[in-house]
């Protein structure tokens, strides 16, 4: 069972504008994704706000670790192909323990927008302030006030709540403000 998200069923009819988490809702120009690494026993969700040590586009790969009341560098884990090992999965809710991940840098000179798994009973409102997490069982996801959570600076909600499967939980777009 997922911590951040739990993906259900694929809905009974195709939608517009719902992405699964970690997944970009808008791309262009030079994909400047990071390359990063974990601790085996860290277990991570494809859209979760991670903090970020070393690493860079110039470096070794980041070295990630869960969202804490201290982290002040962030990255959003990319949902890529890497953890589907079996003709039956049918979705690909984590990476795989022992692969580099693929993260994308908040700081980052792109403007991607990009799914996150949204904290319960939240409703954001496009174009306000995005808080991450920090709460136990909730680090990484995103909220709307700074009630356990730590600013994402220059960073606001791009859509309103969404859900992308037939599951109880939700997802939101975020996106740098311009």
């Amino acid at each position: 069972m997922a911590r951040l998200y739990d993906y259900g069923d694929v809905l009974g009819v195709s939608q517009q504008n719902k992405w699964l988490p970690g997944q970009f809702a808008d791309t262009w120009g030079v994909n400047l994704n990071a390359p990063a690494v974990k601790a085996t026993s860290l277990a991570i969700e494809y859209g979760e706000v991670v903090g970020i040590s070393g690493g860079g586009l110039n470096s070794n790969a980041y070295t990630i670790a869960r969202v804490t009341a201290q982290t002040t560098d962030f990255a959003v884990v990319v949902r890529t192909t890497d953890g589907n090992i079996s003709m039956e999965d049918e979705w690909i809710e984590t990476p795989r323990t022992h692969t580099p991940i693929s993260v994308y840098p908040i700081d980052s000179a792109n403007h991607y927008t990009i799914a996150i798994p949204l904290v319960d009973d939240e409703e954001p409102t496009v174009g306000s302030a995005v808080y991450v997490s920090y709460n136990t069982d909730e680090e990484g996801a995103v909220r709307t006030d700074n009630t356990n959570g730590t600013a994402l600076t220059g960073w606001v909600f791009a859509s309103e709540r969404y859900q992308p499967t037939d599951s109880d939980d939700y997802c939101v777009l975020i996106r740098q403000s311009v």
